[in-house]
């Protein structure tokens, strides 16, 4: 037999470094708030709630809370029942907050508005290289397929026993962000993850049946109008979707995690770009989503609207109406792509 050519499971000096710190932080720290992203997607949600399982193993107090709460996609996720969905949530006398998948402190939008900023130590852990390094400690390593990878990471190096419910929430943070193991972030080390991860109870084809093999009648009603109004550049090198209120309103189906739509998009041959406008219930604020193909760097698209992500897949938020987001973004998408390609 051939011998194994895989290299051993491997962190960076720094990521070693931070693993100590944040644990020692969490030995002397009791009442933690566990937070993310508004509209938490797999990995943000299933982070909070891998950490959250990892925290009540260490004998901690902790509350998950995120603006909007756990989406119907991710209800499957073990302890999504008892995630708080917004400011009237909180409770008081917290020690610490931890952030996960957030490349800002805004991004938690209602939840960071709503805390004491000042008075809480905020601890950063993130995977995104756009990550402004907002909390008091943070942990920003790129090289990571998914921010629940680094829960993993904290979980192992803690010493506790691992079980089903964090293995479920991590190996979904991981198949979601790696697009089924198919994005450019999948490594090595993202399969000798999973690969430990099974060894915990996980069973991919129930967390494939959860995440992609629940819709619901209203759901693929709702997709079919999606796709009827994809718009493709003449050239078919960018295409988008805009979610527009109207269309929530008229279809009575809001959308769950928005993902599926532009990957969908990005999946039409000769797409180099796919965009998502989706309209928020705050007037004259679009939600912009990005997917690029290689030498496209949607970091760049992002930042000039505060945004950031990947260079694949990026996001940003636009001020102003949806048909001025949708013209401007649009335009400023197939500048850059021909820019890209000259």
């Amino acid at each position: 037999m051939a011998k194994s050519t895989v290299p051993p499971h491997k962190l960076s000096a720094a990521s070693k470094a931070m693993l100590k710190k944040i644990l020692a932080f969490i030995k002397k720290h009791d009442n933690f708030l566990v937070s993310g992203h508004v509209r938490s997607d797999g990995d943000a949600l299933g982070s909070q709630l891998a950490f959250h399982h990892l925290l009540r193993k260490l004998g901690k107090k902790s509350q998950v809370v995120c603006d909007q709460g756990a989406l119907p996609d991710y209800r499957f996720l073990p302890g999504s029942d008892a995630v708080g969905a917004g400011p009237e949530d909180l409770k008081k006398g917290y020690s610490a907050v931890f952030t996960f998948d957030s490349g800002s402190w805004e991004r938690l939008e209602r939840i960071s508005a709503a805390l004491p900023r000042k008075e809480l130590t905020v601890v950063n852990v993130d995977h995104h290289a756009s990550n402004e390094r907002f909390g008091d400690i943070n942990w920003v390593d790129p090289t990571f397929s998914a921010c629940g990878e680094m829960v993993w990471e904290l979980v192992k190096a803690a010493g506790v026993k691992a079980d089903k419910n964090i293995a479920i929430c991590v190996y979904t943070t991981i198949v979601t962000d790696t697009g089924r193991f198919s994005f450019s972030n999948t490594t090595t080390e993202t399969h000798l993850n999973a690969a430990e991860l099974l060894q915990h109870g996980v069973r991919p084809g129930e967390i494939h049946a959860a995440l992609f093999r629940q819709k619901t009648k209203e759901q693929l009603a709702f997709l079919a109008e999606v796709l009827r109004r994809i718009r493709l550049t003449d050239d078919g090198k960018v295409g988008w979707i805009v979610i527009s209120k109207e269309l929530i309103e008229s279809t009575g189906s809001p959308p769950g995690d928005t993902q599926e739509y532009i990957d969908l998009v990005k999946s039409i041959k000769g797409v180099r770009v796919a965009i998502l406008l989706r309209e928020t219930d705050e007037p004259g604020k679009v939600k912009v989503s990005w997917r690029t193909e290689a030498g496209i760097d949607g970091i760049k698209l992002a930042l000039k609207y505060g945004g950031g992500g990947h260079p694949r897949a990026s996001g940003a938020t636009f001020r102003g109406s949806i048909q001025d987001a949708e013209k401007t973004i649009v335009g400023e998408t197939v500048a850059f792509v021909q820019g890209a390609s000259a």
